[in-house]
């Protein structure tokens, strides 16, 4: 019998270049559309109502693109403490 190795996970670090490559490459094949409009859009609020079940692969698309965040990092509170 063969003694098992351990499995070892680990985190893959990509670069700038390397996201804008995929993000441009789902853009295109989910939207019709290149990665800097289908961000410009999403800005913009073009896609707010968009089906996933009628554009599969948004979700997707969604969560790998560099979105801004507030300047702050944070949505501010109207409650008072």
């Amino acid at each position: 019998m063969t003694a098992k190795r351990p499995v070892t996970s680990g985190v893959k670090w990509i670069t700038r270049r390397e996201v804008t490559t995929i993000v441009d490459a789902q853009a295109q094949r989910v939207l019709g559309v290149s990665g800097a409009k289908f961000i410009s859009n999403w800005k913009a609020g073009k896609y707010r109502k968009l089906d996933s079940d009628a554009c599969p692969g948004v979700i997707e698309l969604a969560l790998i693109a560099p979105l801004p965040r507030r300047a702050s990092g944070r949505k501010k509170s109207t409650r008072s403490r």
